[in-house]
């Protein structure tokens, strides 16, 4: 989540460009994949609250894309382990 938080700030504060636009871009997109919302998310009449919207968004969803990750890695490494 710290990741995700890291690649928020960098896209927020104009370091990233949006995803697709650029090596570092698509860097931060593998690793964070929830940063394709950065694209999706445009000049609005409420830009703070769609900001909070969006980082919110994009470190809870790579929360969870990760949980899940490591608990069907755990899951995968239940049975290899039983098998023995």
């Amino acid at each position: 989540m710290a990741v995700a938080i890291g690649i928020y700030l960098a896209w927020s504060k104009g370091i990233l460009p949006p995803a697709f636009h650029g090596f570092a871009s698509m860097l931060a997109l593998s690793v964070c994949p929830p940063f394709i919302l950065s694209i999706a998310v445009g000049p609005t009449a409420e830009a703070e609250v769609m900001a909070v919207v969006t980082a919110g968004t994009i470190v809870f969803a790579n929360g969870i894309l990760y949980a899940g990750v490591g608990a069907g890695a755990f899951y995968v490494f239940g049975l290899l382990r039983k098998r023995r």
